[in-house]
């Protein structure tokens, strides 16, 4: 799949009408870009919801695999959100992917109000994960025959600052054209089961392009952990409203369902919708 497809369709679009973004949750759980995070929170006043599909290949898999999954994200209290995601392999062999859980919005009064750091978000973030099944026809990943779970932990820091076009996540209201980035660094553990643990320490980054209208170009990228990976993770995404609640995305990513990057770029398709939370 050629990298300049999203880019192309960006350029054709980023001056056309939309409605009000979203702050919607990542393929991989957080609020976020495709995979990796962002120090945005959630709203406390929507369940935000996505559905999202794609294909996986890579050199570890005898097989190519569709991937469905769920997610459910929710605001707490203005400065934390919780989410739920499940996914949905099917292929050769079938397996399912459970994962949950938080971010929290650190302070901002580590950082001072001006100069380049004034108005930057921090947050603090965690997830865990288990793949059932999952390697049913690749334990030799790991060297270890009948190896068939796996479970996930994750922690990041995060910040994410306004570059062009304001100081703060005006999502509901579009300022023209803005350009918003994040810089974080991301521990991953993976543990098969019958076989040894392998741990990531990494950097990442994100950029994100928003038009007026709030179309959004993003491209995400974590550094590669030669140990275990064979190329750096690298993502982009096209996101388009379609209304105040709903939003159809789009993008190519060479991660796997656990987040280590695989070297092909697989293409994804999401769809998200805002449920609003009734106080009455």
């Amino acid at each position: 799949m050629r990298l300049w497809l999203p880019v192309v369709l960006a350029a054709a679009l980023l001056v056309a009408g939309g409605a009000s973004a979203l702050a919607v949750p990542s393929i991989g759980g957080p609020t976020g870009i495709v995979m990796l995070p962002t120090a945005e929170i959630a709203s406390i006043h929507d369940w935000q919801t996505a559905v999202n599909y794609r294909t996986f290949q890579s050199d570890f898999m005898y097989e190519d695999v569709s991937l469905w999954s769920l997610n459910v994200l929710r605001g707490v209290a203005g400065d934390a959100e919780l989410w739920i995601a499940f996914q949905r392999a099917t292929g050769e062999y079938d397996s399912d992917i459970w994962r949950f859980g938080g971010k929290y919005l650190l302070s901002e009064q580590l950082f001072p109000r001006g100069g380049f750091l004034g108005g930057t978000d921090l947050a603090l973030g965690g997830s865990y994960g288990r793949w059932t099944d999952g390697f049913v026809n690749a334990s030799t990943m790991y060297d270890a025959a009948g190896a068939t779970d796996l479970d996930t932990l994750q922690f990041y820091l995060v910040a994410t600052k306004h570059l062009i076009g304001g100081d703060t996540r005006e999502w509901e209201t579009p300022v023209g054209t803005r350009v918003i980035g994040s810089l974080g660094l991301l521990y991953l553990s993976i543990d098969p089961d019958l076989a040894g643990s392998d741990t990531l320490v990494r950097p990442f980054l994100g950029v994100e392009i928003i038009g007026e209208k709030n179309l959004k170009l993003a491209f995400e990228y974590r550094f590669k952990d030669s140990d275990i990976e064979d190329d750096a993770l690298f993502s982009t995404l096209l996101s388009y409203p379609l209304g105040s609640s709903t939003t159809i995305e789009a993008g190519l990513t060479n991660a796997s369902p656990i987040g280590l990057a695989v070297g092909d770029q697989n293409m994804f398709w999401r769809l998200t919708y805002a449920f609003p939370v009734s106080y009455y």
